[in-house]
């Protein structure tokens, strides 16, 4: 009965099915089918669109177009008592106009150039009446044509536009968090259901240990009947027997619980056909230097380093802000002036420019001081953040080693206690019932004994196991592959 509890065990450790589910195909799974990770892409994508929108809201051409059509009619009343010109003039205009604006900022420096254009083609009658009576009538058409083209380059305030350029710098390392936090939720999500894995397989073992048992005392119980054996070893055996079944009962109302949960994460899976299985032998590659790879590798620290990023360039901003405008700008335009009033007339106009601006508040800005002293100390709070941080991944990764490493050292008691087991004496405690000079009791201790070994070592290996996953968790190397 020993040898054959052995031989199981070692049976149960090595693959079940050549379909099994392994545990690198149950996280591809979860990663390729389910919705909630389509759900948290969604947000990374959404944020990439934001970050993308930022930089072409501020770098793209801004261009405008406008028209005005109207009509304008003034009359004007004027009497001076010095002279003999009292006359009264009445004006009906007709307003054509187009306009158009182009302007780009460049998110390198900050500077911007802009482009406009205006064309008018108004038309004026005019008449005019003194004390004498009618002075004359005047028809004007004008043709304007005005062009400007400049550039503006911030040498202080906005300098390389580092007022500018903020929203979309802080964009672009909230995308990169937001990769960090998406591949965070996903680690933490796989962690969790592959506890519920590891459950399964825990229970799949167990019912695999307690139906051997069971198989076999039923065997004994079988030859007991053959033998004639006393009522009283069929009575006891029988108990032993009903305690088995009940304890069997118990851990595949777990199981089933366990498969419920299974389902739904593996649409189309059938455990029956493909049942969950892991290595038993795997062990976790520990991480010598800790401090160097928390740095390199821990998304939760690297979270924090972003925030850091994002407070500096906040201040940055702010810091700029309180620098004087100071714009150098060069511009050109021409003025065009085509009509007839009584005789033809025509007019062209270049101008050139080049100049510096200075404009500075005397009392400064309230508000920017403010925020600007609110982000410094804030700088501080992140520091602390950050070492808070690190002090707990430290002490979590230093806990979890410990348990790693002792769980190892309880595996390997558990097999020396099972092979003690096998060679001890008490295994002939079956052959001496059979044989007549024995008792049924000592034969369902050394049963139940057994089998608690067994079941217990199967605890030892999930609980290691477990604790393995929590250790990749916490190295964030979990996942198959990263964002």
């Amino acid at each position: 009965m020993r040898k054959l509890l052995v031989k199981f065990l070692t049976l149960f450790l090595l693959p079940f099915s050549v379909n099994a589910l392994t545990e690198s195909e149950f996280v591809q799974s979860l990663l390729d089918n389910h919705a909630f990770f389509e759900k948290e892409q969604i947000n990374l994508t959404i944020k990439k669109i934001e970050m993308e929108g930022d930089r072409a809201n501020y770098e793209d051409w801004d261009w405008t177009i406008g028209g005005e059509l109207g009509r304008i009619s003034k009359h004007k009343n004027k009497e001076n008592n010095t002279s003999s010109y009292d006359y009264a003039k009445s004006t009906s205009q007709l307003v054509r106009k187009f306009s158009t604006d182009l302007t780009k900022r460049f998110l390198s420096n900050g500077s911007e150039l802009g482009i406009s254009y205006d064309k008018s083609l108004p038309v004026k009658d005019e008449e005019m009446h003194d004390k004498d009576g009618y002075q004359g009538d005047d028809n004007t058409i004008e043709h304007l044509n005005d062009l400007n083209i400049s550039w503006t380059l911030p040498l202080l305030n906005n300098k390389n536009g580092v007022i500018d350029q903020k929203t979309y710098d802080l964009a672009v390392l909230d995308y990169k968090d937001e990769k960090l936090a998406l591949a965070e939720t996903k680690e933490d999500f796989i962690k969790e259901k592959l506890m519920i894995f590891l459950d399964w397989v825990s229970y799949d073992a167990q019912i695999k240990i307690v139906k051997n048992r069971l198989k076999h005392s039923t065997q004994i119980l079988a030859s007991i009947n053959q033998q004639s054996g006393s009522k009283n070893s069929v009575l006891v055996l029988q108990r032993s027997i009903n305690k088995t079944q009940r304890l069997l009962l118990d851990l595949e109302s777990k199981l089933k619980a366990e498969k419920r949960s299974l389902s739904i994460l593996l649409k189309g899976v059938d455990l029956n056909k493909a049942p969950l299985e892991i290595d038993w032998d795997a062990r976790v590659n520990l991480v010598e230097d800790l401090y160097s790879y928390s740095k390199q590798s821990i998304r939760d620290i690297k979270r924090i380093e972003i925030e850091q990023l994002k407070n500096k360039r906040t201040v940055k901003s702010y810091q700029n802000s309180k620098l004087p405008d100071f714009d150098f700008t060069i511009s050109a335009s021409r003025d065009d002036n085509k009509g007839n009033y009584s005789t033809y007339s025509k007019s062209s106009e270049m101008e050139y420019e080049a100049k510096i601006e200075l404009n500075y508040p005397l009392l400064g800005d309230i508000s920017n001081q403010v925020y600007y002293r609110k982000y410094k100390l804030k700088g501080r709070q992140l520091e602390l953040k950050y070492s808070d941080k690190f002090d707990d991944f430290l002490a979590d990764a230093q806990k979890l080693t410990i348990e790693l490493k002792q769980g190892i050292k309880q595996l390997d008691l558990y097999q020396m206690q099972i092979n003690e087991s096998e060679s001890s004496k008490t295994q002939n405690e079956l052959d001496a019932f059979l044989g007549g000079s024995g008792n049924i009791r000592f034969v369902i201790n050394d049963q139940d004994d057994y089998q608690e070994l067994l079941l217990d070592q199967v605890d030892a290996a999930i609980n290691y196991h477990k604790n393995r996953i929590k250790y990749d968790s916490l190295m964030d190397r979990l996942l198959l592959s990263d964002l």
